[in-house]
């Protein structure tokens, strides 16, 4: 349930902002809107503080025996920060150094500087790569010296007395010798160990750094509303949104604290945020709202009991087997015992639900890790996939058709909803269609009445108008536009069959696969039970890869879409004190 909100605007006297804002925080109930654009250096430069934090929290790992810090978090984040930039350009002239001495190796230890010098006093010497065929067009008196071969390149030098062009390339000296370049490697990597331990000894600080990062977001948050506040001369005031059940808190604190406040419900022009409240067994499906980050507009539906409900047997159908079902189960189980100082274990209950939808669904079809002989269906009728298929297409239009009842609850006594009562008629008539194309049912004759029926109830009450023809056009725009939606929408839930079957053939192919190697061995024994095992995990991660891409959808686009909701919300976050 979405609930109310109250606009409220308090006035004080400007020099009492600063405090005023101390007993808003406090209180924690509202949802403050900024009057202006908060600014001003003060608020980057936290900003700032609070992303350096971030990033140097992001750098320590997470060790044992944390250690307090008292007023020195800047200097930490600094010297933590200076030592990964260290690092990065280390580790940058390490890997030239790595190259260079793959390059340099095969000609051994020399000094570039000794070659040079040889060079002014008459010698000139360059070294080369070349072919047995580029070695026979040596010039004359150029003496070749053959170092190493390495397949069919041979490394040499190439003596004079003057300078002599060679038919082809030589090669660059290198600036350090390769004893040089070895030293230097070493010297990188030792000061990278050194840069390493450093985080280690500075990850007892990085809880403390954590708080800091909290300190920054509320002193960010107050200066914000500080800058954002109204001014009218002496007076400055504060607008937010307050639950309705809060209001008299805040009326309490105003009367104790003589401020001046002024309480209106909001405007329809006004977008005030969304707070959902529901019962505990709704409210288990809020971290999937939060995985895919969506909030129902003020004005919109709160559709939690639904989605709930409805994702639950798409979470069944699409995992499509109990013993899946079995491990999701165990993994919330183990998740919960490990994290058990979680306060809010929503994921957790969320989990048990979906995998008992998960494990009833493969009992009634007969999937236990893939489908096997001995094990039957609870409900023969699952066992033909034609029978599956038109159950799919019956969900489809059953919670389509809960969308458009929906919005006739909400239109009523408008005659507009009698436009929606044509929707349902049309979505129905979609369902047989979809069985008659693609599943070769026969389309039963009444149903064409009742399409042509839905079909005027569209058109005619869509928009009704005065001008009756100009309602009529708004109305059959409206049809032409939907009409072949609805039914692409009915038939988009195949794929609750779809990705469930080949869910069960690929355990099943791997389950062929396991029985063709056999235990006859130890060593054929090992290769089934790692066949099987990698193949079912692969099959348990790629299912929750199809909740999220295909469960998800049929609630969020196609039900939303009939639905109208366009999740435009954001979500109720009080000005309140951060701990």
């Amino acid at each position: 349930m979405i609930v109310k909100m109250k606009k409220i605007t308090i006035v004080m006297q400007l020099k009492d902002l600063s405090v005023t804002l101390e007993r808003l925080r406090g209180l924690g109930l509202l949802h403050v809107e900024h009057e202006n654009l908060p600014r001003g250096e003060n608020i980057a430069k936290m900003k700032e503080d609070r992303l350096r934090a971030i990033e140097a929290m992001a750098i320590l790992p997470d060790i044992g025996g944390q250690k307090s810090l008292d007023g020195g978090e800047g200097g930490i984040v600094t010297e933590i920060l200076d030592l990964v930039d260290e690092k990065e350009t280390l580790a940058e002239k390490l890997h030239r150094i790595k190259h260079e001495i793959m390059m340099w190796e095969d000609w051994g230890d020399f000094d570039s500087g000794i070659i040079e010098q040889m060079a002014n006093s008459g010698v000139w010497i360059k070294l080369c790569k070349i072919t047995p065929q580029e070695k026979k067009n040596i010039p004359e008196g150029v003496i070749l010296e053959e170092l190493a071969r390495r397949k069919n390149i041979i490394y040499c030098v190439a003596i004079s007395e003057n300078e002599i062009k060679l038919p082809f390339e030589t090669l660059t000296l290198p600036e350090m010798s390769l004893g040089q370049m070895i030293a230097e490697e070493k010297r990188h990597e030792s000061r990278i160990k050194e840069i390493e331990k450093a985080f280690l000894d500075r990850a007892v600080y990085k809880n403390a750094l954590g708080q800091y990062e909290k300190y920054l977001d509320s002193a960010i948050e107050f200066n914000e509303i500080a800058e954002g506040a109204g001014r009218f001369e002496k007076l400055s005031y504060v607008k937010g949104y307050c639950p309705v059940e809060s209001v008299g808190i805040v009326e309490k604190a105003a009367l104790k604290e003589k401020w001046a406040m002024l309480i209106n419900d909001p405007d329809e022009s006004e977008a005030p945020p969304t707070l959902i409240k529901n019962p505990k067994w709704v409210s288990i499906i809020e971290p999937m709202f939060n995985i895919i980050n969506t909030v129902p507009g003020y004005r919109e539906i709160d559709i939690s009991p639904h989605f709930l409900i409805f994702f639950s047997i798409f979470f069944g159908m699409l995992i499509g087997d109990a013993g899946y079902g079995l491990v999701y189960f165990i993994i919330g189980l183990i998740m919960q015992r490990k994290f058990k100082q979680m306060k809010d274990k929503s994921i957790f209950f969320l989990t048990y639900v979906l995998s008992s939808f998960a494990i009833i669904w493969g009992l009634m079809t007969g999937v236990f890790f893939g489908p096997h002989v001995w094990l039957k269906p609870m409900v023969p009728y699952f066992a033909d996939n034609t029978n599956v298929q038109a159950f799919c297409f019956l969900i489809g239009a059953m919670q389509l058709t809960i969308a458009h009842i929906w919005k006739i609850l909400r239109k009523i006594p408008s005659i507009k909803a009698l436009s929606d009562v044509g929707w349902i008629c049309i979505l129905w008539a979609a369902y047989f269609m979809a069985k008659t194309l693609i599943l070769n049912f026969e389309f039963p004759g009444f149903m064409k009445w009742i399409f042509i029926a839905g079909s005027a109830l569209v058109i005619l009450f869509t928009s009704p108008m005065k001008n009756i023809l100009a309602g009529i056009g708004a109305g059959l725009g409206d049809f032409l536009l939907k009409l072949v939606n609805s039914f692409a929408d009915i038939v988009s839930y195949i794929r609750l069959f779809a990705v469930g079957l080949a869910g069960v053939a690929i355990a099943d192919a791997f389950n062929q696969i396991a029985g063709s190697i056999g235990t006859d061995s130890i060593l054929n024994g090992l290769f089934t039970v790692l066949v099987l095992f990698a193949g079912h995990t692969l099959n348990l991660v790629m299912g929750i890869l199809a909740i999220l891409v295909h469960g998800v959808r049929l609630n969020v686009l196609e039900f939303s879409g009939h639905l109208d909701m366009e999740w435009s919300g954001v979500k109720y976050a009080p000005f309140k004190t951060i701990k």
